[in-house]
């Protein structure tokens, strides 16, 4: 007997979009908002539903990662090496940190409270957003990895860093004074992106 598929269900495009690629989007957990980072400068919020544009914010540089702290703020991370946070509700920003070199990924922790950055500086940095503004009152701590950092991933308190050369180390977020694994990618080439099972199982994706 012959299966029977449905046909595919069109996608929807939004309106006014990025001018240049798109290097990241996030949807939020708690609404169809939708973040997006661009190498046009730009991080867009949209109403995903709407198809509706609802901020836009330039940067002085590509933005190469984005993520939501809740529906009224976000943060970014920039080839300008700054770290900001954006409210979207006042349509304002303001720098939280700074990397030596360009910063290419972001994640928010809701278990530790905390903002996690990798950067192409060969660090990891962890920043409390909840601090006044300024550096040395929002900057946690400093983590230095073994080569460039390429991309992260954070299930509850685990945290995975992939890096050039194909390392990647595993950190818990309640003591990251040393990684509690250090691994080396099995694949052939450089790892691009990975990714925890949503279980926070512990296992890693790499592609």
């Amino acid at each position: 007997m012959t299966s029977v598929h449905p046909p595919p269900v069109p996608g929807r495009e939004l309106s006014n979009p990025p001018t240049d690629g798109i290097s990241n989007l996030r949807f939020s957990n708690h609404s169809d908002n939708l973040l997006v980072s661009s190498w046009d400068k730009t991080v867009r919020l949209y109403d995903a539903s709407a198809s509706v544009l609802r901020g836009e914010f330039m940067h002085g540089g590509p933005v190469l990662d984005c993520c939501f702290h809740d529906d009224s703020s976000g943060f970014s991370a920039s080839a300008d090496n700054k770290v900001r946070r954006i409210m979207f509700s006042h349509g304002k920003e303001e720098i939280l940190g700074r990397h030596d070199a360009p910063v290419r990924c972001i994640e928010y922790s809701y278990a530790a409270g905390q903002v996690i950055t990798g950067s192409w500086d060969k660090t990891l940095k962890c920043w409390d957003p909840r601090g006044a503004s300024g550096q040395e009152r929002t900057l946690v701590g400093t983590y230095p990895q073994p080569e460039r950092v390429y991309s992260l991933s954070l299930v509850g308190n685990r945290l995975v860093v992939a890096t050039a050369g194909r390392h990647v180390n595993v950190y818990d977020l309640r003591n990251m004074s040393q990684p509690e694994q250090r691994r080396e990618s099995s694949l052939k080439y450089q790892t691009r992106c990975v990714r925890c099972y949503p279980n926070g199982t512990g296992n890693v994706y790499n592609f």
